[in-house]
């Protein structure tokens, strides 16, 4: 038997999702459908994330009527739903003259959309708020009720409660033909909504809701209705790491124009600062990516307002579609007769105006005839904590004591645990794919945009043993369109967590305390009992000491330190198991969350939540490849781009496939590992690529570039050549070069690894105030390896990028040495 829906939403973005949920609570059979492998993925999962008061909407029209209705609504929901939130307030800034002189109109505009609060500020005022800025500004509106979001957080919570309500949701469903259904005597009685190109589902409903974003305009045509037209409006953007946050206090905004709200700097709930977007409309509504011009008008409109904003890392660029039309107001139209509801137009403000816009729409279904019982019950929903400002599961000594997988970090940028994945692969909608994780729980949304985790991803979440990965090995595809499984824990999972003692720990005291179980360490470490230092502490985030070495299974290491030419693994075997033999404690998958003071530290670990006070503390957490966004590389966003870190998790770590067909950006002693795991995984390198007018392969290595690139693989060196765009949808296909004479090349390959372009793990050894070089991102230190505050020291990569792992160990070892005079 054929079930008919009394009604069937499009789109199951904010506005969808908003509408779904509102419908709910009335006893009615609801489908939301979904063109996409998830909800929320079009324009709502690319927003800046502003949460606005609707203070510049046109007075009077339905935009400001529905923004202002939705604010009110929202001020209840985001803290019931635990949906990360802070209401920061904006500052609009005029930098000119003719800005200056239309404050006054913005200023009524405001009151007339009931915004009191809003009020003009000289320039003095401005710059006590935010003494970041750039000088020059005449003055400026400030708007006390402007905030901030987690826009991915919005459409999923109002897609779990409608769901957890009785809503059906269809995705990966493509709406392919509206069709009327009819009676035998002609009379229509339901449209047949039907999927496609590559299955034709049906489903059969009597009212239709148009929430298609981006297509609206093409679902109002099936209904033969052309009153507006979609136009992409492209927005790029692009978000610094999380060390900016203290440079930005409120939502800095533009004065707008009739055509976009302009170029802000507003901080992000997840503790970044973001900067954006641009504004450019475009006939392709798949075109997503980012761009050369776009990114460098960011930067130049970023230098101009916030100087210093450009002195720290990128974390990511990304860009997002709006639906644009030829009409200034949503385009919001209900026909009685055909049961059909258009909710279009709605453009940058539907994250904002969501629930004001969802509850207009039950009104006009309401007065078009449809019966609207409220349920007995309608249940409530609460996200899982992921807002910087608020207390993660990490930080929770309760929820680590009932379940330690919440402190076992999987993603260490975003401190993403176990447990949070878990959960959202168990939530009302399971995250099924890599991109779906990130969305609920920020993996691989931080520093090095999951080329540290991004394998662990792919790999242990869906369960699957060492043994399992290499007799039924994933090929590059499946990876592409990974759907991950729902578990609760692989049995590796569970012996190791079975080992532990949850439970937050008490303070201890130590005489040293090493931050960083790599070579530099863990030889300090060593030297440190040599020396007589007995009570020594080393703690590492991974789940096993040794490094970056442990993933580099080619030779070359241990030359300049113990004169020999070892594997990775067999190098970082040696020194923990040196280690071990002087009874050295090692505390792996502990995490240094913060100061407590100059010499103490807090943790996290599966164990328990406690703090770490010692003597003297040494900072050893290495180094990391700046990843493609932080280079700024344009383009798509497809998988198959790694950096040599990231690869090499993937071969070694994860016994995961990679690709067939590589190109090395980069020719450095760093490339030389990339290369080498390549060929030992026989994978084809086309190239290796360096903007440098040589490679940077010194001696004695460049011996094995001379075997082994020149010769065994012959992998040619383009010098003097810098990548300048990525194609691909769900897999790299190719790149695009730009030689030094500004002609182009296109070059064939799914595989991209960046290599070298170091940057140091400085992020603790910043929250600690350490004094910091600003051209080697490493903290200063004098001829002992101190540092700028007493008692702390700094040895290895952390210095500079980048040196050997066998230089490294011996910098531990002469650190080592001071520390124990220090001591003394």
């Amino acid at each position: 038997m054929t079930t008919t829906y009394d009604i069937t939403i499009i789109g199951a973005g904010a506005v969808g999702c908003a509408i779904a949920r509102e419908l709910s609570r009335y006893d009615l059979k609801i489908a939301l459908v979904e063109s996409n492998s998830d909800v929320g993925m079009g324009t709502s999962k690319a927003s800046t994330a502003i949460w606005h008061t609707g203070y510049d909407a046109k007075p009077g029209s339905l935009e400001a009527k529905l923004l202002r209705r939705s604010y009110a609504l929202m001020k209840g929901y985001l803290p019931e739903a635990n949906i990360a939130h802070e209401v920061l307030g904006g500052l609009l800034i005029a930098w000119n003259q003719e800005q200056f002189d239309t404050l006054p109109k913005l200023l009524k505009q405001a009151h007339d959309n009931d915004e009191m609060d809003v009020r003009i500020i000289s320039a003095e005022e401005i710059h006590q708020r935010e003494p970041h800025i750039n000088k020059g500004a005449l003055g400026g509106l400030y708007v006390p009720g402007e905030g901030i979001l987690c826009t991915f957080s919005v459409p999923l919570a109002m897609a779990y409660q409608a769901v957890e309500n009785g809503v059906e949701l269809f995705l990966n469903f493509r709406v392919k033909e509206i069709r009327p259904s009819t009676t035998d005597d002609g009379r229509q009685t339901t449209w047949s909504i039907v999927s496609g190109p590559s299955s034709e589902q049906v489903i059969d409903t009597r009212f239709v809701i148009n929430a298609a974003g981006l297509f609206s305009d093409e679902i109002n045509a099936m209904f033969g209705k052309t009153s507006f037209k979609v136009t992409p409006r492209r927005g790029q953007l692009i978000v610094y790491d999380k060390m900016a946050r203290p440079l930005v206090n409120h939502v800095l905004l533009p004065v707008p124009t009739s055509i976009t709200k302009g170029v802000l700097i507003s901080p992000t709930v997840y503790g970044n600062i973001l900067l954006g977007p641009t504004a450019e409309d475009l006939p392709d509504k798949t075109a997503t990516e980012t761009t050369e011009d776009g990114l460098k008008f960011l930067l130049e409109k970023g230098k101009q307002i916030l100087p210093q904003l450009l002195d720290e890392e990128v974390t990511a660029t990304y860009s997002g579609l709006r639906a644009a039309t030829e009409h200034s107001d949503y385009q919001i139209e209900m026909d009685s007769s055909l049961r059909y509801l258009c909710l279009g137009g709605i453009r940058s403000t539907g994250i904002s105006g969501a629930m004001g816009i969802a509850e207009y729409g039950v009104e006009l279904l309401r007065d078009a005839g449809l019966e609207l019982t409220p349920k007995p019950e309608f249940k409530t929903i609460k996200l899982p904590t992921i807002g910087q400002a608020f207390t993660r599961p990490h930080q929770d000594a309760d929820m680590v004591t009932a379940n330690p997988a919440y402190a076992e970090m999987v993603c260490h940028c975003e401190r993403v645990s176990r447990g949070e994945l878990m959960d959202a692969m168990n939530a009302p909608i399971p995250a099924t794919t890599i991109d779906a994780l990130r969305r609920r729980t920020r993996a691989s949304q931080g520093r090095c945009q999951g080329f540290n985790c991004h394998a662990a991803l792919v790999s242990s979440l869906r369960g699957v043993n060492d043994s399992e990965r290499r007799s039924n090995p994933m090929t590059v595809t499946e990876i592409a369109h990974l759907p991950l499984r729902a578990v609760q824990g692989s049995d590796k999972d569970k012996s190791v967590l079975a080992t532990l003692a949850p439970g937050a720990s008490a303070g201890v005291t130590y005489d040293i305390l090493i931050v960083g179980g790599g070579p530099a360490g863990l030889s300090a470490a060593i030297e440190l009992k040599k020396q007589g230092i007995k009570n020594i502490l080393v703690v590492d985030r991974e789940s096993e000491a040794g490094g970056m070495p442990r993933m580099c299974h080619h030779t070359g290491f241990g030359r300049e330190d113990l004169w020999r030419m070892w594997s990775g693994p067999r190098y970082a075997k040696y020194y923990r198991e040196l280690a071990e033999k002087m009874d050295i404690e090692v505390r792996t998958s502990t995490t240094i969350t913060r100061w407590m003071d100059k010499k103490k530290l807090a943790y996290t670990s599966p164990q328990g939540l406690g703090e770490i006070e010692a003597g003297a503390i040494l900072l050893a957490t290495g180094v990391r490849e700046r990843p493609r966004a932080a280079r700024l590389v344009p383009g798509k966003r497809p998988q198959g781009v790694f950096t040599t870190g990231s690869l090499q998790r993937f071969l070694y770590q994860e016994h995961l496939p990679v690709g067939k067909r590589a190109v090395i950006i980069g020719a450095e002693l760093v490339s030389l590992s990339a290369l080498m795991s390549l060929m030992g995984a026989k994978i084809e390198c086309a190239m290796m690529v360096t903007e440098e007018a040589t490679h940077q392969i010194e001696f004695p290595y460049v011996f094995m570039k001379w075997a082994l690139a020149d010769i065994i693989s012959r992998t040619p060196v383009l010098t003097n050549t810098r990548i300048s765009n990525i194609f691909g949808q769900k897999r790299v296909e190719g790149i695009e070069l730009t030689h030094k004479d500004g002609s182009k090349q296109l070059v064939e390959c799914d595989t991209v690894i960046f290599t070298g372009n170091w940057i140091p793990e400085h992020e603790l050894a910043r929250m600690g105030g350490l004094e910091i070089n600003p051209h080697t991102k490493g903290p200063v230190i004098d001829k002992d390896f101190k540092s700028s505050v007493n008692g702390v020291y700094v040895a290895g990569n952390l210095l500079r990028g980048v040196e050997t792992a066998d230089h490294c160990a011996l910098e531990g070892q002469r650190a080592a040495q001071a520390m124990a005079k220090y001591l003394k």
